[in-house]
């Protein structure tokens, strides 16, 4: 005597294809009230179980988002949050849905909801459109917004939903990229200057064309292997250690006794490294064309320590060579110590000519090397 109320089943058709069907089946009575059978209306409901199937679905992969899905009405209130939204502005969704969405702005980003709303009710699309947003926690975070809006049976619209991806990381990467291309460029240009006036240098006034020509190439030489040593730090934490060894290397003789150096770990940045290698190339050339490293019993003692004012101090003192006498003329390498180390970084050098040895003293600012170093 029991009727069954939309029931839902699959039954199958004369063609072999399934078909879903919702059954309301009631009992059927004769004059007496005896149960003689039953009557069936079934209604094919195939479209909506894919619509259900469908909505399920969406509703998994909305869930299930790394971005946030959020959906707001035309008061710009929230109605809907998923885990995306959760994990990328750190509110649960019950501490958000109801309240206004201006509750993601910054102050200064506010005014863009009346203009995005305006834009849906217009019956427009937002399609990634950048901006900031602010966590829960404060934080600002970078986002690609998407906006559509949202329409009832009737086809009014009634609201919009918003896809929201963090493009925090991008934004990080994208800025620095533009710094990294700034800087090469910058770093182009200098390299540019600094061959130039190497170039100027070494054959101004020169008498002598074959060995300027020489010169002009060792410096360059120079140049290039301390751009190496520092393509290889990633231009940072540039070892002086590793900047002197390499320009001593060549005059050392086989017991590399000839030269020492000490001093704690400093690390210099691009720039210092750039400038302060050429000043090293050229101690270490004049040490072996005339100074201490031009004879069998010199040596070369490179010295360095950083100052309670954070100053580095590099002394350079070369013994046992020739008599030294004061130069009549100021020379490239010269010139490069005493004008192109100040000019560049505010640095203060000395060089005394002693006839046992030259000794050069160069004392850095902090602020223009900016070491790393452990005392």
């Amino acid at each position: 005597g029991e009727r069954i109320e939309h029931y839902e089943t699959v039954r199958c058709r004369k063609d072999g294809r399934k078909v879903d069907v919702s059954l309301t089946v009631s009992p059927i009575r004769d004059d007496s009230g005896d149960i003689i059978g039953a009557s069936k209306i079934a209604r094919d409901i195939t479209d909506r179980r894919k619509a259900d199937i469908t909505a399920y679905r969406l509703a998994a992969i909305v869930e299930s988002s790394d971005d946030a899905i959020i959906s707001k009405d035309l008061k710009a209130l929230i109605t809907t949050w998923n885990a995306g939204a959760q994990r990328i502005f750190g509110y649960e969704a019950d501490e958000v849905i109801g309240k206004p969405v201006t509750i993601l702005m910054p102050p200064e980003y506010i005014d863009e909801e009346q203009g995005i709303l305006a834009r849906i009710r217009s019956g427009d699309r937002v399609d990634h459109y950048e901006t900031v947003r602010r966590r829960k926690d404060g934080a600002l975070v970078n986002i690609s917004l998407t906006v559509s809006p949202v329409r009832d049976a009737q086809g009014k619209i009634v609201g919009a939903s918003k896809i929201a991806r963090d493009i925090t990381e991008r934004k990080k990467m994208e800025q620095q990229r533009e710094l990294l291309m700034a800087e090469h460029s910058h770093r182009v240009k200098n390299t540019l200057a600094t061959v130039l006036s190497i170039e100027r240098l070494s054959f101004s006034g020169a008498q002598d064309a074959v060995s300027a020509s020489h010169a002009f190439r060792a410096r360059i030489q120079s140049l290039a292997q301390v751009h190496g040593r520092l393509a290889e730090s990633n231009w940072v934490n540039f070892s002086l250690a590793s900047l002197i060894e390499d320009e001593i290397a060549p005059y050392l003789n086989r017991e590399r006794s000839n030269a020492s150096l000490s001093g704690p770990p400093v690390h210099l940045t691009a720039r210092c490294g750039l400038s302060l290698g050429l000043a090293v190339h050229e101690l270490a050339t004049n040490a072996a064309k005339y100074g201490a490293l031009s004879s069998p019993k010199g040596n070369v003692i490179v010295v360095w320590h950083v100052r309670d004012d954070g100053a580095l101090v590099l002394e350079w003192t070369e013994r046992d060579g020739p008599r030294v006498t004061v130069p009549q003329r100021r020379g490239f390498g010269r010139l490069l110590l005493e004008q192109a180390l100040h000019q560049e970084m505010s640095s203060t050098v000395t060089m005394d000519f002693r006839p046992e040895g030259l000794t050069c003293t160069i004392i850095i600012p902090r602020q223009e090397y900016e070491a790393a170093f452990i005392r």
